[in-house]
């Protein structure tokens, strides 16, 4: 059995970003200039769209002397700027064997069923931050070559908030700005910080794949077990001898099972997927503490609507887009229920709006603290514009200097106090907010801030729940969903419990403690992606920034390996360090 170089579990946008990269190591030099991104540890130059088309083709320029870095940059191919060597001479490297499992098996399914699922009209992040590495302005590229300029949703122009329910959880601003959002008219009509609508998302990944030839490497399948097969210990010492390098074990390939039956072998594996399966799902206690049996339907979590399967498949031929958009979207709820939704994040948001789509004759909103107003996940539109930068329980919150400061914090503990104060918990965007504001305003949505339940029960008789809250109201009802997220605990993972065995790390909260290079430990070549990854990428990890930054170190480090048998290629130039390489990665991508 042929065993690949990499395997990478997921078919979502990480996992797009990663493949695209590595799919491309050795480009064709008449391929379409505009590869921007810049990777080498020892380039200065900031990344942007601005590259000369003549200098930023994908020709080696080996020989020459160190000139300006934007030109030595352009020049480079793929492998250079990935670990550029102390040498002139290009670096061959083998042709890599490269496949990615999925079990929707098709690329960035889940999302677009999500999309369709809870009806969201547009990406939470801006034009610059997408799933192509190569290319830091394709997405603009696609809208303007496609003329779909309409399908961009600009940043919501002077934002007020009418309710005392909800502010812009900012500390710098003022009493009456934390009631208000004012853009600025040139951000506001900017192109790159337009906020792409859904279909256009979606066809932007396809034409990606098409681009990238990213269906060859596709494979079908639902991942069981992965279970490491070690190296004999006889191999890797005399190995290590010759090598004068001294390791405890190390793992020769991963063998992954699928729920179909196939095995794969792989020497490195990428898992590509974040706790987002049905078992990891966050379930308040409240809802463990319910005696009597109910109907199960009753009272879901949202992880179900994430792997929902929309009618989309079925009525591709509708004539009516509003009868369509009615039919794709999940059943929250039947027409007059009452309907209690828990959690503060945007998917509350999405099912409170769908459930009054769908005829709920009301809904009871529950937040354990105020609405959180935010229009990214990481950041905000104040800092965004740079219009603010202050210091919030010690940490410089304007975007380049708080990386910069998790970059070279060494504690990890305090870097996961810095990712929770830099998302702040789950929040709602401006758009969002204001599509429910008139039914929050005429008592239709009710919103319990500051609120938790304190206990549930299930009556046979009236086929009705009731529910006692923290602030002492009562409420009775049809239907309740839980969008309380997923809980983050790297050892409740089942795919990573084998892993876990062999090479056993340090979890803080549920977090795991790997390496900068996104390797699980030393000896293990197994790396991870998404919100697993926030202690070394930071608070961006689980967003579309965080795909590309940890792409790219991830592909920087399989390079590495690819290269370690030449002499010259292992002395790698490092003049550059982590932190600024780190920082000059995401230039462009977040609020820097």
């Amino acid at each position: 059995m042929e065993i690949l170089d990499v395997l990478i579990i997921g078919g979502g946008p990480h996992a797009m970003t990663l493949a695209s990269l590595l799919s491309n190591l050795d480009p064709d030099p008449n391929s379409d200039p505009g590869h921007d991104l810049h990777l080498s540890p020892t380039s200065s130059d900031p990344p942007g769209p601005q590259a000369n088309p003549e200098t930023s083709n994908n020709k080696c320029c080996g020989g020459r002397k160190k000139r300006r870095a934007t030109a030595v940059s352009a020049g480079l191919t793929l492998e250079e700027r990935l670990a550029k060597p102390k040498i002139s001479e290009r670096v061959e490297i083998p042709p890599m064997s490269l496949r990615v499992v999925d079990c929707y098996g098709a690329w960035t399914a889940l999302w677009e069923r999500q999309f369709t699922a809870l009806n969201i009209p547009h990406l939470r992040s801006h034009t610059l931050v997408h799933t192509d590495p190569l290319n830091k302005t394709a997405l603009q590229e696609f809208v303007l070559k496609s003329d779909r300029s309409a399908e961009l949703h600009s940043l919501p122009d002077q934002v007020y908030i009418l309710d005392a329910n909800a502010f812009f959880n900012d500390m710098r601003l003022g009493r009456k700005e934390r009631k208000r959002l004012n853009i600025t008219s040139t951000l506001k009509k900017s192109l790159s910080f337009s906020l792409p609508g859904t279909k256009l998302s979606v066809d932007f990944f396809k034409d990606q794949v098409e681009r990238y030839n990213l269906d060859k490497v596709l494979l079908k399948g639902t991942v069981e077990h992965i279970t490491p097969v070690m190296e004999d210990s006889a191999d890797w010492l005399k190995e290590s001898k010759a090598m004068r390098v001294t390791e405890r074990k190390r793992v020769k390939y991963f063998r992954v099972q699928l729920q179909e039956g196939i095995v794969l072998k792989a020497r490195q594996v990428v898992m590509a997927t974040g706790p987002t399966r049905a078992q990891m799902a966050n379930i308040p206690s409240w809802v463990k503490s319910i005696a009597e049996s109910y109907p199960e339907e009753r009272l879901q979590h949202t992880v179900h609507l994430m792997h929902h399967l929309p009618t989309a498949q079925k009525l591709k031929d509708t004539d009516s887009p509003r009868q369509k958009e009615t039919q794709d979207s999940c059943v929250v709820c039947e027409a007059g229920q009452r309907v209690m939704v828990v959690g503060g994040g945007l998917t509350s948001a999405h099912v409170v709006s769908i459930a009054l789509q769908q005829g709920a004759s009301h809904v009871t909103w529950v937040l354990r603290k105020h609405i959180q107003l935010k229009q990214f996940d990481v950041g905000d539109v104040e800092s965004l514009v740079g219009r603010y930068s202050h210091v919030e329980h010690g940490i410089k919150m304007d975007g380049q200097a708080y990386l910069r400061q998790f970059y070279n914090e060494r504690s990890l503990h305090k870097r996961l106090a810095m990712i929770r104060q830099a998302r702040k918990g789950g929040a709602v965007t401006p758009e969002a907010y204001v599509h429910l504001q008139p039914f929050i305003l005429n008592g239709r949505v009710a919103v319990k801030t500051y609120c938790q339940v304190s206990d549930a029960s299930w009556c046979y008789r009236s086929q009705a729940w009731s529910l006692s809250l923290s602030t002492g109201d009562h409420w009775t009802g049809d239907m309740i969903w839980l969008a309380t997220g997923c809980k983050l605990d790297v050892k409740q993972d089942p795919l990573l419990s084998e892993v876990m065995k062999e090479f056993p790390i340090q979890v803080i909260d549920g977090w795991p403690c790997i390496s900068e290079s996104l390797q699980w430990a030393e000896g293990c070549h197994f790396y991870l992606m998404g919100q697993y990854t926030a202690l070394q990428v930071g608070p961006h990890a689980v967003n579309l920034a965080g795909g590309q930054a940890a792409s790219m170190r991830i592909a920087k480090d399989i390079m590495r390996r690819q290269q370690q048998d030449n002499a010259e290629a292992s002395e790698l130039s490092v003049e550059k360090s982590k932190t600024e390489e780190y920082i000059q990665q995401m230039q462009g991508l977040l609020w820097l």
